[in-house]
């Protein structure tokens, strides 16, 4: 099986995330994409890209030790369509994304929903910071 993983949260590099599709896969293909739309007002494009290449190589490395191959993909653009189009191009099985509650993120999902793509959402329960748990 082939899955896409876009990197839509930043929390895409969590154990519990990465055990939920490394498992059922022969090949990841993870793909950042730059979407000026959907990009805060505070954060530039090159900020955006060095964040996710942070995860990407985190999420590579941790695939790399399960044997699968990995891939990576960056684009420009919008991100649903982004999303779309790569996994038509290659020809993915299944999606594979954090789930976040966010507008944008409904906004995604929907659209995959209406043209038929086969995702999964998966819930990612974020470790609590040393200093929060002294508090």
């Amino acid at each position: 099986m082939k899955v896409l993983v876009p990197l839509l949260t930043g929390k895409e590099n969590n154990p519990m995330f990465i055990e939920a599709f490394t498992n059922k896969v022969d090949e990841v293909v993870l793909l950042q994409i730059v979407d000026k739309g959907f990009m805060s007002r505070t954060s530039s494009a090159i900020g955006e890209v060095r964040q996710f290449r942070t995860v990407m190589d985190e999420i590579k490395k941790i695939v790399g030790t399960k044997k699968k191959k990995c891939n990576e993909i960056t684009e420009w653009g919008t991100t649903a369509k982004k999303i779309l189009g790569i996994a038509v191009l290659q020809k993915i099985d299944k999606v594979f994304l954090v789930s976040d509650h966010t507008q944008f993120f409904e906004e995604v999902t929907k659209e995959l929903k209406k043209n038929k793509v086969n995702f999964e959402a998966v819930e990612v329960i974020e470790e609590i910071e040393e200093d929060e748990k002294k508090k």
